[in-house]
C-alpha cells in the first residue's frame, strides 16, 4: 500500500515538473528567413513540442529571428504576430497551428490633437483590401465584423495619416483616436462655419471652402466655389457673373485662380455666368483676400486655390445630376489600395430642342439682350424706358460642356502623386434683329489644361513638393452685320494664351511652430490677340496658305491689329512660418522675380500676422508687394454684344505696362458663444493701369496710363444658434482712378461700388435646408453723353465716370431636401429649388454707345446700350448617388 502511494506521488511530481519545465522552458534560436516549417521542425527537436500543421498553411512564411536565451511561450507569441497565425497547446507537449477567427467589431471617435475638435467624414480603411468607412459629423465611426490583423489606416485632409491594430481598440467601449495636423498644413481653422458649414475662417486669415460639406446658400441649389465667395465682404462681382470676381477693389483679371495647380485664364461658362468648376469632385478651395504667401506669384490682387479629390477612394461611387442648365455624372473609384481615379463631366441641353428651361431663358435673356436708346431729331439722347427699344428678335444656338480626369497615387504613407486634367469647351451661334440692321455672332472659347504634383514627408521634419503645369486658352469670335442681303461690317477677335511651368519646393520643421519653406519656379507664356474690322463689306475672307490659324493678311483690312508676345519667368521664394500654442500665426516671405520681357529683379516682400487677445479675439496685419505680367484689355469695338470683351495680352513695358500693387490691411476677430464678428480695413495702389486694360467707354480710342488708389472696410457680423444662423456682410469701397491724359485729378474706378450690403440667414431641420439673402449695393459709376453731332456723328461725353447707374439690389431664397433612395447607406439623393430676384428687379449693370446711320433721314444717332441685371430666375436640381 504504501509502496504504491509513493509510485503514485512520484509520478505526480514527474508530470508537475514536466509541465514547470515546459513553461519556463528557455531555447536559443537563430534564424534569418527560415522557412516556418523548418522552424518548427528544430523546436520540436529542442523542446520535445509537436507541432500540428498543414504544409500549405506555412508554405510562403518565413521567419527571422535570433536570441541566446528566449522562453518558448514568448516565442510562440512571436511567431504568431509574424505569421499572423494562431499558435494553441493542446495537452502537455502538442501545438495545434491554424489560421484564426481574427474578426471583430471595434468602434472610435477621431478628433485633431490640438484643437480636440471632431474630425468629420474622415476616411477609414482597412488594410489589404478595398473596404473603407466614413466617419460621421461627430468624428465616430463603426467597423463590424472584419479581420483588422493588418492594420486601419485613418486618413483626414491635412493631417498625418494614422495606422491602428486590434490592440489600441477598446473591447467594451468606443476609443478616441487624435490625428496630428500636417506640419505643412499651416492653415489651422479658428473660425468653423465662418458664414455657414463648409466656410471657415483660417489662421492665416485665408477662406476654407469645401463644397461636400458646404450647407446651403441664398439662391444656390448646390454649392458653387465663386458664388459662394461672394457672400463674404470683400468679394463681389458687379455683373453677376462668376467670371467677373473682384476682391478688394481689384479687377477680375488680377486674381490668381488655380485648379490643381494649373493656371486658369476663363473660370465660366455661358459667358461667366455659370462656373467651370464642377463642385463634386472639388474637395476645397483656399481663397485670400490679402497675405497670400510667397509661393502665390503672377497676379496682384486676390488667389483662389482650388484643389480637386486629394485621397484614394474607400470605394466606387458615382453620382447623376440635373439642374436648370445642365446635367453631369461623376464616378470615384478605387483601383487598389494606393490607387484611385475620379472622372466627371457636365453638358448643357438647352440646344437639344424641347429641353429648354425658365433658368436658361433668364440667363439668355441677361446675355442676349440689350436695351437701345436712340438720340432724338436734335441729336439728344432720349433715356425713357418709354421711347426706348428692347432687343426682342434673337436666335441662339448655345452648349458647354466641361470634363475632368484625376489620377491619385499613394506610393506610401507620406507620399503623394496627383495628376489631374481639365477640358472645358463653349460654343455659340447668335443672330440678332433691330429695324434695320441683322448681326450674326459665333463665339467658341476654349480650356485646355493637365497638372502633375508629387509632395511628401521624409524623417517627420523635411517636407518636398514637386509639380508642373499646362494649361492652355482659346477664344475666337466673329462678328457680321447686315444691310439686307449685304456684309457691312466684319469684327474679328481671336485670343490664345499657352502657360506652362515647374515648382520646385521643401520645407524643413525646426520644430511644431517654426518652419521654413524654400522653392524655385520657372514658367513661360505664350499670349497671342488679333483684332480685326472691315467696314467696306468685303464678302469673304480668305485664310493665308501659310497660316494654319486661318490669320488674315494685314494688308486685305482697314484695321488689323496682331500681338504675339511671349514671356519666361524665374521666381525664387522663401517664406518662415511661425505658430504659436495660442494659434498665433506669423508669415514671412519674399519672392524674387525675373521676366524676359522686362529687365531687372522684381522683388515682392510678403506679411501676414495674427496674434490672438485672449481666447476669443485676433489681431491682424498683412502686407505686400507683388508684381503682374500678363492682364486683359478691354476691346470696345462696337460690336452690339460685347461678348467676353476682355482680352488677355502680355506687358511690353510700354503700351502696357509691368502691373505693381501694394497692399496693407489690419483687423480684428471676435469669435465667442455663437457670435461672430470680423473687421478689416486695407489699402492697395495700383500702377501700370491702362486706358485700354480698364475700358472707358469715353476714351476707347485713346491711350493713357494710370494708377488706382483702394481704400477699403470688410465687416461681417454673424449669430449662430443651434441649426439657425444669421449674419451681416458690408463693405465699403472707394476705388479712385487717376489717368492724366483723360482727367484732371482722381475720379471714381470702373469697380467703384461704394457699398455693398448682404442679410442672409440659414436654417436645417432634419433633411431640410432652407436660405434667404438680400443682396444690396451702390451703382456703378458710368460716363454720361453731354452732345451729338448728328451730321459727323461726333460723340461728346461729359466728365468720366461721373454719373452713376441705378442702386442694385435683390432677394433670393433656395431650399433643399436630401434624402435616402434604398437601405444602401450610398444611396441616397438630392433635391433642390432656387428663387433669384423674387421680386424680378432689373437696371442697368453698364451703358455703352454705338452711333448708327438713320437709313430714313441719313443722319446718325446714338445706339445707348443698356445690359439689364438678371431678372426673376428659378432653378431646380435633382442629384442622386450611388
Amino acid at each position: 500500500m504504501f509502496t504504491n502511494g509513493n509510485k503514485l506521488l512520484s509520478l505526480f511530481f514527474s508530470l508537475f515538473s514536466l509541465l514547470t519545465v515546459s513553461a519556463q522552458q528557455t531555447v536559443q534560436v537563430a534564424y534569418r528567413d527560415t522557412p516556418l516549417k523548418l522552424v518548427l521542425q528544430d523546436l520540436e527537436q529542442k523542446t520535445g513540442l509537436l507541432f500540428s500543421f498543414s504544409d500549405e498553411l506555412v508554405a510562403d512564411k518565413s521567419i527571422t529571428k535570433k536570441a541566446k536565451s528566449i522562453k518558448v511561450d514568448d516565442l510562440l507569441t512571436f511567431l504568431g504576430k509574424t505569421t499572423l497565425l494562431s499558435f494553441e497547446r493542446i495537452g502537455e507537449n502538442q501545438v495545434i497551428v491554424s489560421v484564426p477567427n481574427n474578426r471583430i467589431s471595434v468602434c472610435g471617435y477621431l478628433f485633431d490633437r490640438i484643437t480636440k475638435k471632431a474630425l468629420p467624414y474622415a476616411t477609414i480603411i482597412i488594410k489589404g483590401t478595398t473596404k473603407g468607412f466614413t466617419s460621421n459629423e461627430n468624428g465616430y465611426f463603426a467597423i463590424e465584423n472584419e479581420n483588422l490583423t493588418k492594420g486601419v489606416l485613418l486618413q483626414y485632409i491635412g493631417y498625418t495619416s494614422e495606422l491602428l491594430f486590434p490592440s489600441d481598440f477598446n473591447k467594451n467601449s468606443c476609443t478616441n483616436f487624435f490625428l496630428n495636423p500636417r506640419a505643412e498644413s499651416l492653415r489651422e481653422v479658428v473660425v468653423k462655419s465662418y458664414l455657414i458649414q463648409g466656410i471657415d475662417k483660417n489662421t492665416d486669415g485665408s477662406l476654407a471652402l469645401n463644397p461636400s460639406q458646404q450647407g446651403l446658400l441664398p439662391g444656390l441649389v448646390e454649392s458653387d466655389i465663386f458664388q459662394s465667395s461672394q457672400w463674404v465682404p470683400g468679394i463681389t462681382s458687379i455683373n453677376e457673373t462668376v467670371s467677373d470676381i473682384q476682391i478688394r477693389g481689384g479687377s477680375a483679371d488680377q486674381n490668381l485662380i488655380l485648379y490643381d495647380g494649373i493656371k486658369m485664364y476663363n473660370t465660366g461658362h455661358f459667358f461667366g455666368m455659370i462656373s467651370i468648376f464642377n463642385p463634386n469632385i472639388t474637395t476645397g478651395a483656399t481663397i485670400f483676400k490679402g497675405g497670400a504667401s510667397a509661393e502665390y506669384g503672377d497676379r496682384i490682387s486676390g488667389v483662389i486655390d482650388i484643389q480637386g479629390e486629394t485621397q484614394v477612394p474607400q470605394k466606387t461611387t458615382a453620382g447623376l445630376g440635373v439642374n436648370g442648365t445642365q446635367a453631369d455624372a461623376f464616378v470615384k473609384t478605387r483601383l487598389s489600395e494606393s490607387v484611385g481615379l475620379v472622372l466627371s463631366g457636365r453638358r448643357s441641353y438647352s440646344d437639344i430642342e424641347g429641353l429648354g428651361t425658365p433658368t436658361f431663358d433668364a440667363i439668355s435673356e441677361k446675355v442676349f439682350q440689350n436695351t437701345i436708346v436712340v438720340s432724338d431729331a436734335t441729336g439728344q439722347v432720349i433715356d425713357s424706358e418709354e421711347d426706348g427699344e428692347t432687343l426682342v428678335d434673337g436666335e441662339e444656338i448655345f452648349s458647354f460642356y466641361d470634363a475632368n480626369l484625376k489620377l491619385i497615387v499613394k506610393p506610401s504613407e507620406n507620399d503623394s502623386i496627383y495628376v489631374s486634367g481639365l477640358l472645358t469647351n463653349n460654343d455659340l451661334d447668335f443672330r440678332l434683329l433691330d429695324d434695320e440692321n441683322q448681326s450674326q455672332d459665333a463665339l467658341t472659347t476654349e480650356n485646355q489644361g493637365l497638372s502633375f504634383n508629387w509632395r511628401g514627408v521624409k524623417a517627420h521634419k523635411w517636407h518636398h513638393g514637386i509639380s508642373g503645369y499646362y494649361s492652355y486658352y482659346d477664344s475666337r469670335y466673329r462678328n457680321q452685320f447686315f444691310d439686307g442681303q449685304d456684309l457691312t461690317e466684319e469684327n474679328l477677335r481671336r485670343n490664345s494664351v499657352t502657360d506652362y511651368g515647374l515648382d520646385v519646393n521643401f520645407a524643413y520643421d525646426f520644430n511644431k511652430g517654426n518652419t521654413l519653406k524654400l522653392g524655385y519656379q520657372i514658367s513661360r507664356n505664350e499670349v497671342f490677340y488679333q483684332l480685326f474690322r472691315d467696314e467696306l463689306g468685303m464678302e469673304d475672307i480668305a485664310p493665308d496658305d501659310n497660316d494654319e490659324e486661318g490669320v488674315e493678311s494685314a494688308d486685305e483690312r482697314d484695321f488689323n491689329e496682331v500681338s504675339d508676345r511671349k514671356n519666361n519667368s524665374n521666381s525664387w521664394y522663401a517664406t518662415y512660418y511661425c505658430r504659436t500654442k495660442n494659434k498665433g500665426f506669423i508669415s514671412l516671405g519674399l519672392r524674387a522675380t525675373t521676366f524676359s520681357i522686362v529687365n531687372g529683379w522684381y522683388v515682392e516682400p510678403r506679411a501676414n500676422i495674427e496674434y490672438p487677445i485672449g481666447k476669443s479675439i485676433r489681431l491682424k496685419l498683412t502686407g505686400e508687394k507683388r508684381f503682374q505680367t500678363v492682364s486683359q484689355l478691354v476691346e470696345f469695338d462696337d460690336t452690339r454684344l460685347r461678348l467676353q470683351s476682355g482680352i488677355w495680352t502680355l506687358t511690353d513695358n510700354d503700351e502696357f505696362p509691368l502691373l505693381e500693387s501694394e497692399q496693407f490691411s489690419a483687423g480684428i476677430l471676435l469669435d465667442s458663444k455663437g457670435w461672430t464678428i470680423d473687421l478689416d480695413g486695407y489699402l492697395k495702389r495700383i500702377a501700370g493701369l491702362t486706358s485700354f486694360t480698364n475700358g472707358f467707354t469715353s476714351a476707347s480710342e485713346e491711350y493713357s496710363q494710370g494708377t488706382s488708389d483702394v481704400l477699403g472696410v470688410d465687416l461681417l457680423i454673424k449669430k449662430q444658434w443651434a441649426n439657425y444662423r444669421i449674419w451681416l456682410g458690408y463693405t465699403y469701397n472707394s476705388v479712385d482712378y487717376r489717368f492724366d491724359e483723360l482727367a484732371n485729378g482722381a475720379f471714381p474706378g470702373n469697380n467703384d461700388i461704394t457699398h455693398n450690403v448682404t442679410l442672409s440667414n440659414t436654417y436645417e431641420k432634419g433633411n431640410w435646408r432652407f436660405s434667404m439673402g438680400w443682396n444690396f449695393r451702390t451703382g456703378a459709376p458710368f460716363t454720361p453723353v453731354s452732345g451729338f453731332n448728328s451730321v459727323e456723328g461726333d460723340i461728346e461725353f461729359g466728365a468720366i465716370n461721373s454719373q452713376r447707374l441705378p442702386n442694385y439690389h435683390r432677394l433670393d431664397v433656395s431650399a433643399q431636401y436630401q434624402f435616402k433612395w434604398s437601405s444602401r447607406k450610398s444611396h441616397r439623393g438630392t433635391l433642390g429649388v432656387a428663387l433669384q430676384n423674387i421680386y424680378s428687379r432689373q437696371v442697368p449693370l453698364s451703358v455703352f454707345y454705338r452711333v448708327d446711320e438713320n437709313p430714313e433721314t441719313g443722319l446718325q444717332e446714338i445706339d445707348q446700350l443698356e445690359q439689364l441685371t438678371l431678372g426673376f430666375t428659378p432653378n431646380f436640381l435633382m442629384r442622386f448617388y450611388f
